[in-house]
């Protein structure tokens, strides 16, 4: 387990991993909140949502035990590309102060994809 890699790759890798895995059971919590997030878009929610927690879960066990890492990046950024495209998409949102938090979160989701590239 992470052989060949550095104290700060190590250190880098169990950060992203458990960001992943605290943000999945932070939005576990929130099932309902989700189901109607999703439900608004017409898609099918709850298949939507275990497809979305099981690439979520899956990727950051993979990378927290450093088994696998680079499918476990290609995950998560997958991952987060589709939640980004589906929870912020700020370009419809009327509302300045909303569409400019949505913004800020697909750019902190484009930085979290940088970090996961490295990983590859």
């Amino acid at each position: 387990m992470y052989e060949n890699h550095t104290t700060l790759q190590v250190i880098g890798q169990i950060i992203i991993a458990v960001y992943f895995i605290c943000m999945g059971v932070k939005n576990i919590r929130l099932w309902d909140m989700n189901i109607q997030r999703i439900a608004v878009q017409n898609l099918p929610a709850v298949p939507c949502l275990l497809f979305g927690f099981a690439i979520q879960f899956i990727g950051a066990f993979l990378l927290l035990f450093d088994w696998h890492a680079k499918y476990g990046a290609i995950l998560l950024i997958t991952f987060t590309i589709l939640a980004s495209t589906l929870h912020h998409r700020f370009w419809e949102m009327k509302d300045p102060m909303i569409r400019t938090y949505h913004f800020l979160l697909i750019t902190n989701n484009m930085a979290i994809t940088a970090g996961l590239l490295l990983l590859i």
